[in-house]
């Protein structure tokens, strides 16, 4: 889409927003109603994509709140010859929550306001019968008017499989309530699990648990029991014991999101009064669903994509899959025996979303790579080698999707179990390993902007793993001899 387009006869487009993997966010000009909105432009050719976006669009225009951004309309444009689906959304001005959290914890008063807000966003879908299923800091706004929950890109209707067509699990990692993990229906007590965290998030800058790789995290969910709510100045004890109930295991436990919105908002009104809360700055807000829509790339953790989602792919039940791979962290963040790194890990700030296909077979925990260099694309190295160093910051938004290990220099990758190999491709990283003669993909890590769109896991004598963009195409097939991978890469453009 150029600048200056004019989309379904009334938006005219102008500067763009943001950009991802699968869509293009402009700023744009309503010249029936004469007002500015935001149009999310889908630039992926795949039907899922084509899919997810009218879902999204239906989704968000069943509600009226004003804790929920607005979807005005949807639309399909003919472009290079073929249709172009587009939605039409109210511009917020102001800032992500997570790009709030980058500069620390909020204080209290604002905290509490903005969770409080937040659940009633969230009660007004579910009084709707949808359940959002990727509740993060990247999803809420901080407008004039208040926090607005955005991006219902992959709602779903209460009672709905969690798994969709594709047989696929969708969410952030770092945010996914436990029973999400089991593949059963979709609960909007899952949403009131993500709620909790960001409770604890807003109030102390962290997650209440670490953990620095993907299958850890998954684990925490499933089996850590999460910490109390630190004591915070000013913060009401029964807060403290809504946040636990909110992240109880059983979704039977949880509170309604109406109900937190009513404590939370009985909180704040015998809360002290504080300074004033910092205001959201001026200019819209990048919608999510393209790239820059928070501000500085996201950093940390798993890498720098945010705003995509996780794609498990289920070969085996999800709950299985926890169990396989990633160490948790000790209170500190870090894991036994490694070493100190500069690096933030998924304790101190919002982990983003990745598109990666989650191991399916049991395994002996990884062991955590020492930085070291960086192999160049296309090559396969045992063990993942740590992302480059991270200058530390208090509250430093944690990243999204891996990229491939940036080089680093010092001390050579402390090795994975010898069979274990990661396949280095432009689209991102694969691990595999052999049991004998047959291939199995351990993870998968997208690159930024990259998305795992064809994926068999195996075990199997050969394994193949598609990472596509909207600019290339990688293709990692891999075979076993002598019971070590043997990786092969084709790169190709789009």
């Amino acid at each position: 889409m150029q600048r200056d387009q004019l989309l379904a006869g009334r938006y005219r487009l102008g500067e763009r927003l943001g950009k991802g993997g699968m869509s293009v966010v402009h700023r744009a000009h309503d010249e029936v109603l004469e007002r500015d909105v935001a149009v999310k432009v889908l630039v992926a050719a795949d039907q899922s994509a084509r899919r997810r976006i009218q879902d999204e669009a239906k989704a968000a225009a069943r509600l009226s709140h004003p804790n929920v951004t607005g979807v005005y309309d949807y639309g399909e444009s003919l472009l290079h010859g073929r249709w172009v689906p587009f939605v039409v959304m109210e511009l917020l001005s102001g800032r992500t929550l997570a790009q709030r959290l980058a500069a620390g914890p909020l204080p209290p008063r604002e905290a509490v306001r903005v969770c409080a807000e937040v659940a009633a966003g969230l009660a007004a879908a579910h009084a709707q019968g949808l359940v959002h299923r990727d509740v993060k800091p990247e999803n809420v706004v901080l407008a004039p008017t208040g926090a607005k929950v955005v991006d219902f890109g992959i709602a779903a209707v209460a009672g709905a499989p969690e798994i969709d067509f594709e047989g696929r699990l969708l969410g952030t990692p770092a945010y996914l309530a436990p029973e999400r993990l089991a593949a059963g229906g979709v609960l909007p007590a899952s949403d009131v699990y993500a709620l909790g965290l960001l409770v604890h998030q807003v109030l102390t800058g962290r997650l209440p648990w670490h953990g620095e790789t993907q299958t850890g995290m998954l684990r925490a969910h499933a089996y850590a029991e999460p910490g109390p709510l630190p004591a915070v100045d000013g913060v009401p004890a029964e807060i403290g014991r809504l946040y636990r109930r909110c992240v109880a295991k059983a979704p039977g436990d949880r509170p309604s999101a109406a109900e937190v919105a009513r404590v939370l908002t009985g909180a704040l009104a015998r809360m002290p009064a504080a300074e004033p809360a910092s205001g959201p700055a001026d200019g819209p807000v990048r919608p999510p669903g393209a790239a820059g829509v928070d501000g500085r790339p996201a950093r940390g953790g798993w890498g720098s994509r945010r705003g995509s989602r996780v794609v498990a792919a289920l070969g085996a039940a999800v709950v299985g899959v926890v169990a396989v791979a990633g160490t948790l962290g000790d209170a500190s963040g870090r894991r036994s025996g490694a070493a100190d790194e500069p690096r933030t890990g998924i304790g101190t700030g919002p982990v983003g979303s990745t598109s990666v296909a989650l191991p399916v077979t049991a395994d002996a925990p990884k062991r955590p790579a020492a930085p070291g260099a960086g192999p160049p694309v296309g090559s396969a190295t045992a063990g993942r080698s740590s992302p480059g160093p991270v200058a530390p910051s208090a509250a430093a938004p944690t990243g999204g999707g891996p990229t491939a290990p940036a080089p680093t220099g010092g001390a050579e990758p402390t090795p994975a179990r010898p069979s274990e190999v990661d396949v280095v491709a432009r689209g991102g990283v694969v691990t595999v390993r052999c049991d004998g003669k047959l291939a199995v993909v351990v993870d998968v890590a997208p690159a930024a902007g990259h998305h795992a769109e064809a994926y068999a896991p195996g075990p199997a004598r050969e394994v193949r793993v598609e990472l596509v963009s909207a600019e290339s195409r990688s293709l990692v097939t891999v075979r076993c001899a002598n019971g070590r991978p043997v990786p092969r890469v084709k790169e190709k453009g789009r």
